[in-house]
């Protein structure tokens, strides 16, 4: 059951508002403002290629590269908001087990890490236009199925739920678990040994349409007309 509810929170599955970071649209007067930016004085802040990397980056691991945060325009309270909904799910999944807040802010770490360097996100300017140029959004995306068959019969898991559940037959209690530095370290162990199983999909693209969008400064950015198409597309689900 655990390994269930560890791999479910993994896969990541966005089901948020994916439209309210960065950029913000406003449906009454959204036209106007896209009439604006094809002006000199309106134009965007920032690359197209940057900030759709931004939002790529935030929907798969929570974790945006400087420049291209500033390209997008977000605000660390953007950030924060869709960040605590794509990381919680992983810190409420490490809390299966009886991890320490080091522990579990630990192995976060080491989980966006690798989710960073394995998926290689780059966004390049596919075609250069003033109102909605076109971004090719590159990754490498995690094998949805195949890491449900990881999480089925991996045996560290196994292991560490074997180990958990002789200790709890011996009466330490799960405080006392939190506070001991061997099975912390096991538990880190087996879940980082886990995590290095997953399969990941070949590389694959989509293109991205940019459209401009005004940030909480009152400036212009760009951002995907389509948010949603990006978290898929970073989570393997398109």
């Amino acid at each position: 059951m655990v390994k269930r509810v560890l791999f479910g929170a993994l896969t990541l599955l966005l089901a948020f508002c994916l439209v309210g970071c960065g950029g913000k649209k406003d449906a009454a007067g959204g036209d106007a403002k896209k009439d604006e930016a094809k002006t000199e004085a309106t134009m965007p802040e920032g690359s197209p290629d940057k900030a759709v990397l931004a939002y790529a980056q935030l929907y798969a691991y929570g974790i945006i590269e400087d420049e291209n945060m500033k390209a997008a325009g977000m605000t660390d309270k953007d950030i924060e908001a869709v960040q605590d909904q794509v990381l919680s799910p992983i810190v409420d999944a490490f809390k299966q087990y009886p991890l320490s807040d080091e522990s579990v802010a630990e192995m976060t770490g080491q989980y966006v890490a690798k989710l960073h360097a394995g998926m290689d996100i780059k966004a390049t300017v596919k075609k250069e236009d003033p109102t909605n140029p076109v971004v090719e959004l590159t990754a490498t995306t995690l094998n949805q199925e195949g890491a449900a068959k990881v999480a089925e019969n991996n045996a560290d898991l196994v292991a560490l739920g074997t180990a958990y559940g002789e200790l709890q037959a011996q009466g330490l209690t799960e405080e006392q678990l939190k506070a001991s530095p061997e099975f912390q370290q096991f538990a880190l162990e087996s879940i980082n040994k886990f995590i290095d199983e997953f399969p990941l999909n070949p590389e694959s693209k989509i293109e991205v349409i940019c459209e401009a969008v005004q940030g909480s400064d009152g400036k212009m950015y760009w951002a995907p007309k389509n948010p949603e198409e990006v978290a898929k597309f970073v989570t393997g689900q398109k």
